[in-house]
């Protein structure tokens, strides 16, 4: 069949459609968020086909394979094996790495196994190591006539007792023994025996280099090796020489100058996940715990001992009253007043009281009045201690609020030991890298050394093999816009559309046909710049036989793409409906889709009450990362665009160093900022508010209403009606969490799970409910002929209407009406909301709060999953915050909300390394005009369009 047949599609909020995919092509589905895309192409398509896969298997098979439920549909013909390409973050296993996840590290850990020459990692020299084969072939080189002593060395403990080893020796047959450097008949070697003997060697052969030697050479080597194993020694004298020099030859890798040896390496000695590798200090995590003693400060102005010194302990708690007697020894010590502060202590007195020392307690004890003069283990010295023995978790949990984390500082963040950092290979220009100074590279300049390397000749065939391999997969992260990523960076810190393109990349390198892909909003995080690279690696699926099918809003996706499906017109149950279907060129005039992409230009709007004569905040010294040491200033009273190709150093400006230094300064917050020398202006600020795509709950019992508080207002409103009063009903009785109002059949689920083994897992509606949750006598209760399970039916927009008359329902209802969310269930489990509608979640509690002092609201790529009218609500949004006197800080892609903003700061200007600057900054109009910024190209070609 040349074309994918689904029919009477009625997932979540589809409404029976009918639509026809081209097979071999690249497909766009789009429309509104909340308009049943996902329902179409990840619930209905992708479920269907991933379904019918596993059921293909035999029945031993599925048993360890997810089961999917079919989809509510009636039929899908034609349909190919399926693999969905989601918008996931890169989980939270700490050690899990972008080399890990790819499978590269595998890879790596083999070839340098196999070609990695070991070196010192105190003196850095490189080690060598010969076969039998060599020493003979070294000894023969050497000049005819020259006269050799083949010794062979005596492990240490066995030369602890001579009489035996000498008794061994003499049965073996040897005749003479060198002992710290003289030559001795074993007969008389007792009598001159040293009482400590420190180096006994074992006279193996004494010959003369001449051409025919060679057996009895190779049989002498060979005996020599197998006394010691790893080494065989010679004293050789040249003909035209006097005196003697001794020659070491290593079959190990060895370093006879300072003893450090390293034996056979395998793949598990270069994995952080293996006790033969891993680190000992940090267990191969590359982290540290430690106690930071600005976690400690409660205010450096106050006095030292009566609140400038947070602890871990509990207020009036009576480690609180000695560390009060220690802090005025301290004081005593140094010479200051009782009521010194921590910015009057000297560094020698801070050293003191957080990493502790000798301590002068200013007591004098005996007659002769002698100074007390004790131990003191230091504040940060006693938290880490404590965290390491504690056995309660409260006393754990106290203890970590004085906690951060840092780079191991027996590793320094690079997770293996240092005789495994010492193995390198010689690469590009000559460079000699270890496994994880690789990793540590950018993924450009990676696949560029490796393309390079100098391989030993016997080895050159099967490691160059192993190397291509590796060198594939790393330009095909090149070809999705990764080349920026360095193969160490955590898992952790990926955003949703970096690991999605992970996985993309997989898939390239893969080689698969005749395969669908489904795809969840690709272009997130990417760059106007970079987008075009994405759509090429997308058309190089297609054009192996594949399709793909991709759920996306951006618009050169839209323009690239050979089929386009519209689905709306609105949200939730106003959505799922086909509006159109074909080409982007043939597709209906009514679309509003293609209405979009026709827009003529509009004229950008005012900046309102922004003024550049406003307060700022300063960044000063900004160096995390690819960072280049740079000051910027954000002003305040605005809103303010980070921009810049994906790499450039948006996040770790704006999230890693002063959103960090922000929540320390507001909420004591451990995580420590990145490198920089100074935040200014923070005084100027009431709170931060950081409002990120991260999900608003796991559990399918989380729901909008309970997210925004709503739900406990409408408990308390059904907790006053009437019936509630005369049966003695409170609040709790209309929670589905607790006994007493819910069903206890499915304990306030709705729906009960029935294990089918072999079978997908069926759920079924709970009969004793059916399905509301509560039990009979709550759904009894109702409000305008509404019970309590009804009320969380609601959409948004429906229960703006029931409850208008409830001050503090109405605004938060309206709120999320004005964010777009008016179509999401007041009852909808917060485990199936996309991360653009968990975002504006959290925006909408927000904005419902009452007037709060000024406020920085950041925002991380807040346009995710927004179709062009909801991209709309949300700049209303922004202008909202900023006229009420707020500041918001965007990072982001989206050209309409540069375009929008009041400032733009750009980052460029490249990715990685090529990155790091600020190539731009100023209103739009003035950045579109900068040639050499990265989106002011991008602004002055799309003109001030669909603003």
């Amino acid at each position: 069949m040349d074309s994918i047949r689904i029919r009477g599609a009625r997932q979540h909020n589809l409404r029976g459609i009918d639509v026809d995919i081209p097979r071999g092509k690249l497909v766009v589905v789009t429309g509104p968020s909340g308009s049943g895309k996902s329902s179409l192409a990840f619930h209905t398509l992708f479920a269907e086909g991933q379904r019918r896969f596993v059921e293909s298997l035999s029945a031993y098979a599925r048993q360890f394979l997810d089961q999917l439920e079919k989809p509510d549909v009636d039929s899908i013909e034609g349909l190919s094996p399926a693999i969905a390409i989601e918008q996931r973050s890169g989980g939270l296993n700490p050690r899990s790495t972008v080399a890990t996840v790819t499978e590269i590290h595998e890879h790596l850990r083999v070839l340098w196994a196999a070609a990695g020459v070991p070196h010192d990692p105190v003196t850095g020299e490189k080690l060598e190591r010969m076969g039998a084969g060599d020493i003979v072939t070294a000894i023969s080189a050497m000049a005819e006539g020259s006269k050799v002593v083949l010794l062979a060395p005596v492990p240490e403990e066995e030369s602890r007792e001579p009489e035996r080893l000498i008794g061994d020796l003499r049965r073996q047959g040897f005749v003479r023994v060198r002992v710290d450097g003289e030559i001795h008949d074993l007969e008389d070697a007792l009598k001159s025996w040293p009482e400590r003997a420190t180096i006994v060697e074992v006279v193996v052969d004494r010959l003369v280099v001449r051409p025919g030697g060679e057996a009895r050479l190779a049989d002498s080597v060979e005996t020599a090796l197998r006394i010691c194993g790893s080494e065989a020694r010679a004293l050789v004298q040249a003909p035209e020489d006097k005196d003697w020099r001794e020659i070491s030859f290593q079959t190990s890798y060895r370093n006879p100058s300072t003893g450090f040896m390293i034996g056979e390496l395998t793949p598990r000695h270069f994995s952080f996940n293996s006790h033969l590798g891993a680190c000992p200090a940090c267990e191969g995590l590359g982290t540290e715990t430690f106690c930071d003693p600005e976690l400690l400060l409660a205010d450096p102005a106050l006095p030292i001992a009566s609140g400038g010194i947070k602890g871990w302990w509990k207020v009036g708690a009576q480690r609180g009253k000695a560390f009060a007697k220690e802090a005025a020894a301290i004081l005593r010590m140094f010479e200051l007043p009782e009521k010194a502060s921590y910015t009057d202590l000297s560094g020698e007195a801070r050293e003191l009281l957080f990493h502790g020392g000798m301590l002068d307690t200013g007591w004098k004890i005996g007659p002769d009045k002698k100074k007390q003069v004790k131990r003191y283990e230091g504040l940060c010295v006693e938290a880490e201690r404590k965290l390491r023995e504690a056995r309660s978790e409260a006393v754990r949990r106290r203890v970590a609020r004085v906690m951060a984390e840092r780079p191991c500082s027996a590793c320094q963040g690079r997770r293996l030991r240092p005789e495994i950092l010492a193995v390198r290979i010689e690469g590009e220009g000559g460079r000699w890298l270890g496994i994880q100074e690789f990793c540590s590279l950018p993924v450009e300049e990676a696949d560029g050394w490796l393309r390079e390397l100098n391989l030993p000749e016997d080895r050159a065939e099967v490691c160059g093999q192993l190397a291509g391999g590796v060198a594939e997969r790393l330009g095909f992260l090149c070809e999705v816009g990764l080349g920026y990523l360095g193969l160490d960076r955590s898992s952790a810190t990926l955003s949703g559309g970096e690991a999605q393109r992970i996985r993309l990349a997989t898939q390239l390198g893969s080689g698969l046909t005749g395969v669908l892909y489904v795809l969840d909003e690709p272009s997130i995080g990417l760059h106007a710049e970079d987008t075009g690279r994405l759509i090429a690696a997308l058309k190089r699926l297609r054009d192996r036989g594949n399709t793909v099918v991709v759920v996306e809003h951006d618009e050169e996706m839209i323009r690239a793409a050979d089929w386009m499906i519209e689905l709306g017109p609105g949200a939730g149950r106003d959505g799922g409906a086909l509006l159109g279907v074909g080409t982007p060129e043939d597709f209906p005039a009514s679309s509003p889709t293609r209405q979009w992409l026709e827009a003529p230009p509009a004229a950008q709007p005012a900046a309102g009450g922004f003024s550049l004569l406003g307060d700022s905040l300063w960044v000063r010294g900004a160096s995390e990362h690819n960072l280049r040491d740079f000051d910027v200033r954000i002003p305040l009273g605005g809103i303010v665009c980070i921009s810049g190709p994906s790499g450039s150093g948006k996040s770790t400006l704006a999230d890693d160093i002063l959103l960090r230094a922000l929540k320390r300064h507001f909420n004591g917050s451990g995580d420590p900022p990145g490198r920089h020398r100074a935040v200014e202006g923070m005084g100027l600020l009431g709170k931060v508010v950081a409002v990120d795509q991260s999900a608003i709950g796991r559990s399918p019992r989380s729901n909008p209403a309970t997210f925004t508080g709503m739900f406990d207002s409408i408990r308390d409103l059904y907790a006053k009606l009437p019936l509630s009063r005369q049966r003695g009903y409170g609040a709790g009785r209309f929670s589905f969490n607790t006994h007493g109002g819910r069903c206890e059949n499915c304990e306030g689920a709705g729906r009960l799970k029935i294990e089918m083994h072999f079978l997908p897992d069926a759920w079924i509606t709970c009969r004793a409910c059916g399905g509301k949750r509560f039990n009979r006598e709550t759904l009894e209760v109702r409000f305008k002929g509404m019970s309590i399970a009804d009320a969380l039916d609601l959409t948004a927009g429906e229960a703006l209407a029931a409850f208008a008359a409830v001050p503090k329902l109405k605004r938060g209802l309206e709120v999320l009406g004005e964010l777009g969310l008016g179509y999401l269930r007041l009852g909808q489990a917060a485990n199936t909301l996309s991360g653009g509608e968990a975002q504006r979640l959290k925006l909408a509690v927000e904005l419902s709060k009452p007037a709060a002092p000024h406020t920085l609201y950041f925002f991380d790529e807040p346009t995710t999953g927004l179709h062009f009218g909801d991209v709309e609500r949300l700049l209303v949004a922004f202008r909202g915050l900023r006229e009420a006197g707020h500041s918001v800080l965007v990072v982001e892609h989206h050209l309409d909300v540069i375009a929008m903003a009041d400032w733009v700061i750009d980052l460029g200007p490249g990715g990685g390394r090529e990155g790091g600057l600020v190539v731009a900054e100023g209103r739009p109009e003035q950045v579109a005009k900068i040639v050499d910024s990265p989106t002011g190209r991008a602004l002055a070609r799309r003109g001030t369009r669909h603003l």
